[in-house]
């Protein structure tokens, strides 16, 4: 009889382990996966919060004197984007274009492309012609258009 009570408190101390130690393996998996949704979402939040169009004339991209084109963006989104030559990348027919300058309209010193502002990019690129244009800001934020340089 007693040989029955002690395998039976052996059973169930092995039983609490098993559990204990599943439970911690659950406690930790959710854990993680709930700091990766955290993580995902500040991500998404900040590209929701940072937007912009390119808003050229697709039948009429400019071309200026010394042969740079021009592409005019907008900041759509509530927060500042930063809006430099060194953080702003640009695809003609998917081969990087080197950038020549950044204006913001109305002040060209400012480097920083405010809510509902229009900015301005030079593009060293003057074939004429209908070419797929691709903006990308440093934070991943892609905008594609196809326009006819003239």
């Amino acid at each position: 009889m007693a040989s029955n009570v002690f395998s039976e408190i052996i059973l169930f101390v092995s039983v609490l382990i098993i559990t204990a130690a599943v439970s911690g393996i659950l406690a930790t998996s959710t854990h993680k996966i709930s700091l990766g949704l955290e993580q995902r979402g500040d991500a998404l939040s900040s590209q929701l919060t940072k937007d912009f169009e390119i808003i050229n004339d697709p039948g009429y991209v400019l071309k200026n004197a010394t042969d740079t084109t021009m592409i005019y963006l907008k900041n759509t989104g509530k927060s500042p984007i930063t809006f430099d030559k060194e953080v702003i990348s640009v695809l003609v027919d998917g081969n990087p274009v080197e950038i020549s300058n950044t204006y913001v309209e109305g002040d060209s010193s400012v480097r920083v492309l405010g809510s509902s502002k229009v900015g301005k990019l030079h593009i060293t690129y003057n074939t004429s012609g209908y070419h797929r244009f691709k903006v990308v800001t440093s934070e991943g934020i892609a905008r594609t258009f196809t326009g006819e340089i003239v």
